[in-house]
């Protein structure tokens, strides 16, 4: 027999011992068992008293002497359903207190996320969640990448968007100046200065900051879900914004 198994159900070594112990011999003094198994005699007394507790040893009174016995094996079934019964009012009564709970947390800190989306299905994930959040989206360091990789996807991305009333207000890398995609119906666009161009580009909408690098046409997306830091990247939008042209 494997103890291990027994252990799971929450009986220490010296309860396993002493239970399997008084299986073997039956109903016994505790001497009997001294001889049996290594424990001191006050561990095996501690064992006893907690294996009488929990329904696994009795004892029966012979001349004045106790004689200790393990219980039917059928008990550690009775033992582990008692315990799936506590488990669930604990559950029961954890449930009730989730709410009040939560509302502690989100008064204490921000809600954070974050997350990792690789390549063009990734990054359709991201363009989705745009339509899913329904706001405006700034974008900084733009270099129209993904009308030309994700072209089809692009152009059903687009229509959804402005049937949705959705605006683009866009800091275009400056080697987009003229291009058709700096042109689009509900776009707001500027051109970043030369010394600003970065293989990054930074998208803000709702309560998240989306950074994407684009390595040849496979992008890759790092996602931050704050509402704190999505705002501040507004502010920095709105700076860089006034510097552009």
């Amino acid at each position: 027999m494997d103890p291990e198994l027994i252990k799971d159900i929450g009986l220490t070594n010296s309860e396993i011992a002493v239970y399997t112990a008084l299986l073997k011999l039956g109903s016994v003094k505790v001497g009997d068992l001294m001889k049996q198994i290594s424990l001191h005699r006050s561990r095996i007394y501690e064992a006893i008293n907690r294996l009488s507790d929990k329904g696994l040893v009795s004892y029966v009174i012979r001349n004045n002497v106790k004689y200790f016995e393990a219980s039917d094996p059928e008990r550690l079934i009775t033992q582990i359903q008692e315990q799936k019964e506590k488990l669930n009012e604990k559950e029961k009564s954890i449930k009730k207190i989730i709410p009040e709970l939560k509302k502690q947390v989100s008064s204490l800190m921000p809600h954070s996320e974050a997350h990792v989306f690789i390549g063009k299905e990734g990054f359709k994930t991201v363009r989705n969640d745009v339509l899913k959040q329904n706001q405006d989206i700034y974008l900084i360091g733009a270099i129209g990448k993904e009308n030309r990789v994700l072209k089809y996807f692009f152009a059903n991305f687009e229509r959804t968007r402005i049937q949705n009333n959705i605006k683009w207000h866009v800091l275009f890398d400056s080697k987009l100046k003229n291009k058709k995609i700096t042109k689009l119906p509900l776009m707001e666009a500027r051109f970043l200065p030369k010394e600003y161009s970065s293989p990054a580009v930074i998208n803000i909408y709702a309560d998240r900051v989306v950074n994407v690098l684009w390595k040849g046409d496979n992008p890759i997306c790092f996602m931050i879900i704050n509402k704190e830091i999505a705002d501040s990247y507004k502010k920095w939008f709105g700076l860089l914004w006034k510097y552009s042209n």
